[in-house]
């Protein structure tokens, strides 16, 4: 009973016998510089390279190879020259020959009076188509020839157009013979006044070179004559001389 009493008032003893304050704590390691890696470096050349000499053979091969290079060149560009020179077409200049103006032919200036009187009667649609008709069918006595793909009315144009004749006067009758022709609307008295003026104005400038056509032929027959009793005098002088 004592020993219990005695081991109540006692004070407590500790498990273990370190205590915490005095507990030792392993030192954390520091470093101060990383470690270097030790190796075999790269080795550096110091020293130059020797130039480098080519050997005599080889450059004159290099040469060789480049004049028969420039020379088959050479020979491909003459080649191809000659081949275009064959090609290129041959232009030969031929002279034409030289066109001789027609004589107005009597029958045309004929058909034209008389169809000038007929536009100042009747009908102006059928006085304008008579007109023009009256053209065609004497346009072939000039003896021009007609193309093969040409119309009777085309025809007519061209042929009086051989002659110095107002062209404009000539594609305004042509242009009311076709109106009056193909169209169905009326055609009234201006139609026929223009198909007068025109008429009459070509007939003006055929009369015109008809005139002058005779007047160069009969020179041209006067010189002809003259130059024949030119001719014939000399050789009647000569006669004479001889006689003598």
């Amino acid at each position: 009973m004592a020993a219990l009493v005695v081991g109540a008032t006692a004070q407590p003893v500790p498990l273990m016998s370190r205590s915490v304050d005095t507990e030792t704590r392993l030192p954390i390691p520091t470093f101060t510089s990383l470690p270097t890696r030790t190796g075999t470096s790269v080795p550096t050349s110091t020293g130059q390279s020797a130039p480098f000499h080519p050997s005599p053979l080889l450059v004159v091969l290099v040469q060789v190879v480049l004049v028969v290079t420039v020379l088959i060149l050479l020979a491909v560009l003459a080649q191809l020259a000659r081949s275009l020179l064959r090609r290129r077409p041959h232009l030969e200049l031929r002279e034409e020959p030289d066109f001789t103006i027609p004589l107005v032919p009597s029958e045309l200036l004929e058909a034209a009076r008389d169809r000038l009187r007929d536009l100042e009667t009747g009908e102006p649609r059928n006085a304008i188509v008579a007109a023009w008709l009256g053209l065609e069918s004497s346009a072939a006595a000039t003896g021009l020839a007609r193309l093969p793909a040409e119309t009777s009315t085309e025809y007519t144009h061209r042929v009086i157009r051989v002659w110095p004749v107002d062209s404009e006067r000539l594609d305004d009758l042509a242009a009311l013979y076709r109106e009056a022709r193909f169209s169905v609307h009326d055609l009234g008295e201006s139609h026929r006044r223009r198909a007068v003026e025109d008429l009459g104005v070509l007939i003006a400038d055929l009369e015109h070179v008809a005139a002058r056509q005779a007047a160069e032929r009969s020179a041209a027959a006067d010189g002809h004559v003259a130059g024949r009793g030119a001719v014939a005098g000399r050789g009647g002088g000569r006669n004479r001389e001889e006689g003598a």
